[in-house]
């Protein structure tokens, strides 16, 4: 009864996260932080899960929270307690499984995850179940089954393909592979022919392909670390196999929707991550080779153009780039027909612009932006097409150049022609132009290394900066700012510098347009531009930018103060990260702009604070408020009335409010804020007043809270120690100290918080509190003793031993102290603890202080 009592309480706070009322979801998400500690708390939670008479959406919070309470207290090391008992460990790991099999898919991709963390941590020392039991449920008749094992399955072993090699990981693969690999060939072996017998089937079929595609997706998993002799001695079999599935068609089969791939499509892109994985680590017993690159080569010329086909595309290109970069297979690609074929009917088709992408870039700005940048699930045919052309530039860099320069030409005249009509041929050539050019790059500093028969400055010049020159130019094509705007960026670390100076205005122009990808991307460029370097300089300085500062600010806040809600002013984390930068790049010469500045990121943070939604952008916002504080206050220290006057009251709002996603940065502020105080020799009233409701436990609850408020109560001690020992506060201060000491977790931000108190209490304060702050860390060595903790002990040991100086004042009281507690606990402690945790004291202070 208590279980259903407690499943019955779970729905209700779950089902609460989810209500419109803010206060509402705070009051749950607190219950929720409060029970997941207790014992028996994640049974309850799986088996809401597994309700079917739960309300889906309930049951779908349930998993998420499921899946994230196994990320944070799953785990288990010395440094942090553990929550959840045995029992409760072993019971989950015995129901998930099958829930995994009988979920729901929308259900089985929460749960997977939290499988994967659990795997990672217990198998298959702690789970050496796992295999057999997906093994003992696989069934000869049931592929909704089989298709939930296969998923679990999947999940437990894709991780492997980021994992470095270790002794442990390959005792874990070879393990799966004892375990797994005989019924995996029986079931890959029956889909195959019941795909064959079901082929004009088409329900059968979607349930058959998705188990096909899963188990690709195994093998690619089983084989990325090395070749195992099972899949060596069967290869000619899969081969054959996924050779018959890659030129596999049938109308049956099909997807209807043409923007999302179905499970053909996924089985084929499969496929070709499969045989790009055989063509770069097992070439020499990978026979099959040649004929999959005829294979590819003819699909990528004959697939079609829509969106589903769009990942199957990329992995066909990258199988190719994979096998032309090989020195050995090279003379599948030498002859110049080849070169022009391989141009002209994969690459070319390949860079045009989706209409899809077009009615993006009007419908969704941030969208497209987050995708041209990021990526997407999907993959970019245009990414894939220009690293293929980056692959044949390897090998055949003038061939490849001589021919793709044709292309660009004749786009290029195209577009001359008719500006208006054929601003997509313009497009494609900026395109094929940067691809061609870049032969090496990343991403803190663009292209590092370019194709030597470009001219890149020349190209910019003839074909690039008139779609910067005038910002109303390019009405009907906007997209054509942002290829010139790319085109700075990409080549920025390439680019002579006069050039980059004289394009700021430019870009500075840009942010006022009314195109919202075209205002983005000047944001992203000047901000990638304020943070190049050269020779271990800042390329663009503070005297370069500044003619510009004005103009880039007012541009970017009349961006953000067009904004209708809190979420639409958030979305667009890149124009905040500019103004961080801007004000970063220009130092104290932002002061005689601080002031607008500052009302201008305080509207904004007042109203993004009424409901938080892009983390990126917070933080972004944050950085720049101490950057504006940090460089106005240096500039001129009267200015620090004008931002505690200003952002007070709102610090004031969001602590009341409990904006739980604020608070750590409130507090990292209201530290810095304070530290220019440190000449004062008192704390300021307003600090004064705001400390007792720092010290409330409530506060300390919040693990993220934790290292700001550190910091802060630190600046407090900086600032005002003896004022907080003659007015009576430390001894709430060191009653945090025993909050955090108690904690594995958290005992090194106490350690913190009591070296701040060593070096700015009076001695005399200090020797009536530090016998009872020695006793506290004793028994905590006692009851619980980690290395972590040990080591910062010593620390602080070293710290109070070096109070003085020579006159030895600090080895005199500590001394004293210690003996206070037990006669000759000193020495007894100095052999059992100091010199053994000596040599773990890391870190250049840390080590000189021991």
């Amino acid at each position: 009864m208590a279980a259903e009592v407690s499943q019955q309480s779970l729905a209700q706070s779950l089902q609460q996260t989810l209500s419109p009322n803010a206060q509402e979801r705070k009051q749950a998400e607190k219950f929720l932080e409060t029970v997941e500690q207790a014992e028996h708390f994640v049974v309850p939670l799986l088996q809401l899960v597994n309700s079917s008479s739960t309300d889906d959406h309930i049951r779908f919070a349930a998993a998420l929270y499921f899946k994230n309470f196994v990320r944070r207290r799953w785990a288990q090391s010395e440094e942090a307690e553990d929550t959840i008992s045995q029992a409760d460990r072993q019971a989950v790991k015995s129901e998930l499984v099958g829930l995994m099999i009988s979920a729901p898919k929308k259900l089985q991709l929460q749960l997977g995850e939290a499988v994967s963390i659990i795997a990672d941590n217990d198998f298959p020392e702690k789970w050496p179940e796992l295999i057999s039991t997906l093994v003992g449920k696989l069934s000869a008749t049931d592929y909704h089954i089989n298709n939930g094992i296969l998923q679990t399955a999947h999940t437990v072993f894709k991780g492997w393909r980021s994992d470095f090699r270790s002794d442990r990981l390959y005792a874990k693969i070879n393990y799966v592979l004892s375990e797994f690999t005989e019924a995996y060939m029986q079931v890959f072996v029956t889909t195959d022919k019941l795909i064959d017998k079901h082929a004009n089937n088409r329900a059968a079929l979607q349930v058959l392909l998705h188990s096909l595609m899963l188990l690709c997706q195994i093998y690619y998993d089983l084989n990325c670390q090395d070749l195992p002799p099972f899949f060596e001695d069967h290869m000619a079999e899969f081969m054959q196999t996924f050779h018959k599935y890659l030129v596999y068609a049938n109308p049956q089969a099909e997807g209807d929707d043409d923007d999302v791939a179905g499970d053909l499509e996924e089985v084929k892109a499969s496929i070709c991550e499969i045989i790009e994985l055989y063509a770069q680590r097992y070439e020499e017993d990978f026979a099959q080779l040649p004929q999959f690159v005829e294979t590819v080569w003819n699909m990528l010329t004959t697939v079609g153009a829509a969106h589903k086909y769009d990942a199957l595309v990329g992995r066909g290109m990258a199988f190719l780039r994979t096998v032309v970069r090989n020195p050995r297979q090279k003379h599948l690609f030498a002859a110049s027909e080849s070169l022009r074929l391989i141009c002209e009917r994969i690459i070319i088709p390949n860079t045009v612009l989706p209409t899809a992408d077009e009615e993006l870039f009007e419908d969704d700005p941030m969208q497209f932006v987050r995708r041209d940048l990021e990526g997407s699930d999907a993959g970019s045919r245009r990414a894939a097409a220009a690293d293929l052309v980056r692959g044949l530039l390897d090998q055949f860099s003038a061939e490849t150049t001589q021919v793709m320069s044709t292309y660009i030409q004749k786009s290029l005249e195209q577009y001359a022609a008719d500006p208006a009509g054929n601003w997509r041929q313009k497009d494609v050539a900026m395109f094929m132009a940067t691809s061609v050019a870049v032969m090496a790059s990343v991403g803190s500093l663009g292209a590092t290394r370019v194709n030597e028969l470009v001219n890149i400055v020349d190209f910019f010049g003839s074909h690039v900066v008139q779609h910067l020159s005038a910002l109303n130019s390019d009405r009907d094509a906007p997209i054509l700012k942002v290829d010139a705007i790319k085109y700075v960026t990409t080549f920025r670390s390439q680019l002579p510098r006069e050039l980059l100076v004289q394009a700021l205005p430019l870009l500075t122009s840009h942010l006022a347009h009314p195109n919202a990808v075209v205002a983005t991307y000047a944001a992203i460029a000047i901000e990638r531009l304020l943070v190049l370097k050269q020779q271990g300089a800042l390329l663009i300085g503070p005297a370069d930018i500044q003619p510009h500062v004005e103009p880039m600010l007012t541009h970017i806040f009349a961006t953000l103060g067009r904004a209708d809600s809190p979420q639409k002013l958030a979305e667009n984390d890149y124009l905040m990260k500019t103004v961080m930068r801007v004000f970063l790049a220009s130092r104290t010469n932002i002061l005689p702009l601080a002031p607008a500045a500052l009302a201008q990121l305080a509207r904004i943070l007042g109203e993004v604070s009424k409901n938080p939604s892009n983390p990126r952008f917070s933080h972004f916002m944050f950085e720049a408020l101490a950057a504006l504080a940090r460089f106005s206050c240096a500039a001129d220290a009267g200015a620090i009335g004008q931002f505690e006057a200003t952002l007070f009251p709102i610090f004031q709002e969001i602590l009341q409010q409990d904006v739980a996603e604020f608070m750590p940065y409130v507090f990292q502020i209201l530290a810095q804020l304070l530290s220019v105080h440190q000449h004062a020799g008192r704390l300021p009233d307003a600090y004064v007043a705001l400390l007792p409701p720092l010290l409330q436990p409530t506060l300390w609850t919040a693990q993220g809270n934790i290292p700001a408020l550190v910091r802060l109560l630190q600046s407090y001690l900086q600032i005002g120690g003896a004022q907080l020992a003659s007015e009576g506060q430390l001894q709430p201060v060191l009653g945090v100290f025993q909050r955090l000491v108690a904690s594995r977790a958290n005992d090194h931000h106490g350690f913190n918080l009591l070296l701040a108190i060593t070096h700015y209490v009076p001695l005399a304060t200090l020797k009536e509190y530090l016998r009872p702050v020695l006793v506290l860390c004793l028994n905590r060595l006692q009851s619980s003793r980690t290395a972590k903790f040990a080591r910062n002990f010593v620390h602080y040991i070293a710290s109070v031993l070096c109070i003085g100086g020579a006159t030895g004042a600090g080895v005199d009281l500590f001394v004293d102290a210690m003996d206070g507690i037990q006669p000759d606990l000193f020495a007894n402690m100095l052999h059992n603890v100091l010199l053994e945790a000596l040599p773990t004291v890391a870190g250049r202070v840390e080590r000189k202080t021991a």
